[in-house]
Protein backbone atom coordinates (compact mmCIF):
# COMPACT_ATOMS: atom_id res chain seq x y z
CA UNK A 1 0.00 0.00 0.00
CA UNK A 2 1.29 3.49 -0.86
CA UNK A 3 1.78 6.19 1.78
CA UNK A 4 -1.30 7.93 0.42
CA UNK A 5 -3.29 4.70 0.65
CA UNK A 6 -2.18 4.18 4.22
CA UNK A 7 -3.21 7.72 5.15
CA UNK A 8 -6.61 7.29 3.51
CA UNK A 9 -7.13 4.04 5.45
CA UNK A 10 -6.68 5.79 8.80
CA UNK A 11 -9.66 6.85 10.90
CA UNK A 12 -9.92 9.39 13.71
CA UNK A 13 -11.99 8.11 16.64
CA UNK A 14 -12.62 9.26 20.21
CA UNK A 15 -10.62 7.10 22.62
CA UNK A 16 -13.83 5.68 24.12
CA UNK A 17 -14.78 4.21 20.74
CA UNK A 18 -11.57 2.27 20.29
CA UNK A 19 -10.64 1.35 23.88
CA UNK A 20 -12.37 0.78 27.19
CA UNK A 21 -11.00 3.13 29.87
CA UNK A 22 -11.12 1.67 33.38
CA UNK A 23 -10.01 3.12 36.73
CA UNK A 24 -7.18 1.69 38.79
CA UNK A 25 -7.51 0.12 42.24
CA UNK A 26 -7.48 2.32 45.35
CA UNK A 27 -4.92 0.73 47.68
CA UNK A 28 -5.31 1.28 51.42
CA UNK A 29 -2.24 2.36 53.33
CA UNK A 30 1.31 1.96 52.09
CA UNK A 31 2.11 -0.15 49.05
CA UNK A 32 4.31 -2.72 50.76
CA UNK A 33 5.09 -6.27 49.70
CA UNK A 34 3.22 -8.97 51.61
CA UNK A 35 4.66 -12.49 51.37
CA UNK A 36 1.18 -14.01 51.38
CA UNK A 37 -0.35 -11.34 49.15
CA UNK A 38 -2.81 -12.58 46.57
CA UNK A 39 -2.23 -10.03 43.80
CA UNK A 40 0.81 -8.51 42.12
CA UNK A 41 0.78 -4.69 42.03
CA UNK A 42 2.39 -2.81 39.15
CA UNK A 43 3.93 0.59 39.90
CA UNK A 44 5.55 3.39 37.88
CA UNK A 45 9.01 2.30 39.01
CA UNK A 46 8.47 -0.98 37.16
CA UNK A 47 7.92 0.86 33.86
CA UNK A 48 10.43 2.18 31.33
CA UNK A 49 9.42 5.12 29.15
CA UNK A 50 8.51 4.00 25.63
CA UNK A 51 9.04 0.31 26.35
CA UNK A 52 6.46 -2.48 26.68
CA UNK A 53 6.16 -3.79 30.24
CA UNK A 54 7.48 -7.29 30.86
CA UNK A 55 7.22 -8.76 34.36
CA UNK A 56 10.50 -9.54 36.13
CA UNK A 57 11.03 -11.15 39.56
CA UNK A 58 12.56 -7.86 40.74
CA UNK A 59 9.09 -6.30 40.33
CA UNK A 60 7.58 -8.61 42.95
CA UNK A 61 5.15 -6.55 45.04
CA UNK A 62 2.17 -8.51 46.29
CA UNK A 63 -0.79 -7.24 48.29
CA UNK A 64 -4.13 -8.60 49.45
CA UNK A 65 -6.86 -6.21 48.21
CA UNK A 66 -9.46 -5.14 50.78
CA UNK A 67 -12.27 -5.33 48.20
CA UNK A 68 -13.01 -7.38 45.09
CA UNK A 69 -10.12 -6.57 42.70
CA UNK A 70 -11.44 -8.33 39.60
CA UNK A 71 -12.43 -5.06 37.87
CA UNK A 72 -8.87 -3.79 38.21
CA UNK A 73 -6.98 -6.84 36.94
CA UNK A 74 -4.77 -6.21 33.94
CA UNK A 75 -3.73 -8.56 31.17
CA UNK A 76 -1.28 -8.65 28.31
CA UNK A 77 -2.27 -6.18 25.61
CA UNK A 78 -3.77 -3.66 28.05
CA UNK A 79 -2.33 -0.15 28.21
CA UNK A 80 -1.63 1.75 31.43
CA UNK A 81 -1.92 5.54 31.42
CA UNK A 82 -0.59 7.70 34.26
CA UNK A 83 -3.63 9.87 35.00
CA UNK A 84 -2.10 11.93 37.82
CA UNK A 85 0.73 14.41 37.94
CA UNK A 86 2.31 16.38 35.13
CA UNK A 87 3.89 13.48 33.24
CA UNK A 88 1.04 11.51 31.72
CA UNK A 89 2.72 8.65 29.89
CA UNK A 90 1.37 5.34 28.58
CA UNK A 91 2.77 1.79 28.51
CA UNK A 92 1.54 -1.37 26.83
CA UNK A 93 1.65 -4.51 28.97
CA UNK A 94 3.46 -7.21 27.03
CA UNK A 95 3.67 -9.75 29.84
CA UNK A 96 2.15 -9.69 33.34
CA UNK A 97 2.11 -12.12 36.23
CA UNK A 98 -1.36 -13.47 37.03
CA UNK A 99 -3.16 -11.96 38.82
CA UNK A 100 -1.89 -8.36 38.57
CA UNK A 101 -3.74 -5.14 39.39
CA UNK A 102 -2.92 -1.49 38.73
CA UNK A 103 -3.32 1.26 41.37
CA UNK A 104 -5.63 4.25 41.11
CA UNK A 105 -2.89 6.50 39.72
CA UNK A 106 -3.40 4.69 36.39
CA UNK A 107 -6.22 4.31 33.93
CA UNK A 108 -6.40 0.81 32.48
CA UNK A 109 -7.13 0.88 28.76
CA UNK A 110 -8.38 -2.25 27.05
CA UNK A 111 -8.13 -1.82 23.26
CA UNK A 112 -11.14 -2.94 21.25
CA UNK A 113 -10.76 -5.15 18.15
CA UNK A 114 -8.81 -3.32 15.47
CA UNK A 115 -6.58 -1.35 17.86
CA UNK A 116 -3.10 -2.55 18.85
CA UNK A 117 -2.09 -1.77 22.45
CA UNK A 118 1.50 -1.05 21.47
CA UNK A 119 0.35 1.47 18.89
CA UNK A 120 -2.07 3.11 21.35
CA UNK A 121 0.68 3.53 23.97
CA UNK A 122 3.00 4.99 21.31
CA UNK A 123 0.30 7.35 20.04
CA UNK A 124 -0.53 8.68 23.52
CA UNK A 125 3.14 9.46 24.16
CA UNK A 126 3.56 11.58 21.03
CA UNK A 127 3.51 15.39 21.00
CA UNK A 128 0.01 15.94 19.46
CA UNK A 129 -1.69 13.65 21.99
CA UNK A 130 0.41 14.97 24.87
CA UNK A 131 -0.56 18.55 23.98
CA UNK A 132 -4.25 17.60 24.05
CA UNK A 133 -3.77 15.78 27.36
CA UNK A 134 -2.04 18.84 28.83
CA UNK A 135 -5.20 20.84 28.17
CA UNK A 136 -7.31 18.24 29.99
CA UNK A 137 -5.32 18.37 33.22
CA UNK A 138 -7.20 19.90 36.15
CA UNK A 139 -6.54 20.60 39.82
CA UNK A 140 -3.76 22.14 41.86
CA UNK A 141 -1.11 20.19 43.73
CA UNK A 142 -1.36 16.85 41.95
CA UNK A 143 -3.15 17.49 38.62
CA UNK A 144 -5.55 14.89 37.26
CA UNK A 145 -6.64 13.97 33.75
CA UNK A 146 -10.38 13.43 34.20
CA UNK A 147 -11.57 10.15 32.72
CA UNK A 148 -14.55 11.67 30.89
CA UNK A 149 -12.31 14.22 29.19
CA UNK A 150 -9.68 11.60 28.42
CA UNK A 151 -12.25 9.40 26.69
CA UNK A 152 -12.92 12.19 24.18
CA UNK A 153 -9.27 12.32 23.06
CA UNK A 154 -9.07 11.88 19.26
CA UNK A 155 -7.03 8.84 18.25
CA UNK A 156 -5.73 8.36 14.71
CA UNK A 157 -6.29 4.68 13.93
CA UNK A 158 -4.58 3.33 10.76
CA UNK A 159 -4.80 -0.26 9.56
CA UNK A 160 -3.67 -2.97 11.95
CA UNK A 161 -0.64 -3.68 9.76
CA UNK A 162 0.48 -0.06 9.98
CA UNK A 163 -0.19 0.00 13.72
CA UNK A 164 2.10 -2.99 14.18
CA UNK A 165 4.86 -1.38 12.14
CA UNK A 166 4.61 1.92 14.03
CA UNK A 167 4.61 0.19 17.42
CA UNK A 168 7.68 -1.85 16.46
CA UNK A 169 9.61 1.18 15.22
CA UNK A 170 8.60 3.13 18.34
CA UNK A 171 9.91 0.35 20.57
CA UNK A 172 13.21 0.19 18.66
CA UNK A 173 13.64 3.95 19.01
CA UNK A 174 12.94 3.71 22.75
CA UNK A 175 15.53 0.94 23.08
CA UNK A 176 18.07 3.08 21.24
CA UNK A 177 17.39 6.02 23.57
CA UNK A 178 17.80 3.76 26.59
CA UNK A 179 21.08 2.34 25.29
CA UNK A 180 22.38 5.84 24.55
CA UNK A 181 21.42 6.96 28.04
CA UNK A 182 23.22 4.01 29.62
CA UNK A 183 26.26 4.63 27.44
CA UNK A 184 26.35 8.30 28.43
CA UNK A 185 26.11 7.33 32.11
CA UNK A 186 28.93 4.80 31.70
CA UNK A 187 31.11 7.39 29.94
CA UNK A 188 30.43 9.93 32.69
CA UNK A 189 31.50 7.38 35.32
CA UNK A 190 34.62 6.50 33.35
CA UNK A 191 35.58 10.16 32.92
CA UNK A 192 35.00 10.81 36.61
CA UNK A 193 37.20 7.84 37.53
CA UNK A 194 39.96 8.96 35.16
CA UNK A 195 39.82 12.52 36.49
CA UNK A 196 40.09 11.25 40.07
CA UNK A 197 43.11 9.12 39.17
CA UNK A 198 44.81 12.06 37.45
CA UNK A 199 44.25 14.30 40.48
CA UNK A 200 45.49 11.61 42.85
CA UNK A 201 48.57 11.11 40.68
CA UNK A 202 49.31 14.84 40.66
CA UNK A 203 48.79 15.01 44.42
CA UNK A 204 51.15 12.07 45.01
CA UNK A 205 53.75 13.70 42.75
CA UNK A 206 53.50 16.97 44.68
CA UNK A 207 53.94 15.12 47.97
CA UNK A 208 57.06 13.31 46.73
CA UNK A 209 58.50 16.60 45.50
CA UNK A 210 57.91 18.24 48.86
CA UNK A 211 59.91 15.59 50.73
Amino acid sequence: MTKRGRAEAARVLPLAECAEVLPGFSVRGRMEHALNGTHQLILTRHLTDGMPYVYEPAHELRITPHTDPNSYKVRSGDVLFMSRGEKNRAWVLANVKEPTIAPVSFYIMRPKPGLDGGYLAWYLNQTPAQAAIDRMRTGAGTPLVQRRSFETLPVVVPSEAVQGEVAQVGELMARERLLRQRLDEALDQLQSLQSTRIIEGLRDGARRKAR
